[in-house]
């Protein structure tokens, strides 16, 4: 990404899918949203490149392996994150993992 802008945090929801599914379900809500709400537009734009980051970049089956809080049934909070250079993470209780 490295834009250089504000940073950005989402709450994943891991509590009945894994982080793939979660993080397809939030790009396909936000991508819906974004042609119905006119006030948030900008906010929208920079989650929705996020989440199709994400999608294309994260190699979720060695995720899920490695990681056994992103396959699912989390019900701490677990976040996918972006500093403002631009490194995406995703940030649990346990752990921060970097790509």
């Amino acid at each position: 990404m490295g834009m250089g802008r504000l940073p950005v945090k989402i709450r994943l929801d891991l509590s009945r899918h894994c982080i793939e599914t979660e993080i397809k379900r939030l790009y396909n809500r936000s991508v819906a949203l974004y042609f119905k709400d006119q006030a948030n537009k900008q906010e929208l734009e920079i989650r929705i490149e996020v989440l199709k980051e994400a999608l294309e970049r994260l190699d979720f089956p060695f995720l899920r392996s490695r990681h056994p809080i992103l396959s699912g049934s989390a019900g701490r909070g677990v976040f996918l994150a972006v500093d403002a250079e631009g490194d995406m993470c995703i940030i649990s209780e346990e752990e921060v993992i970097r790509f």
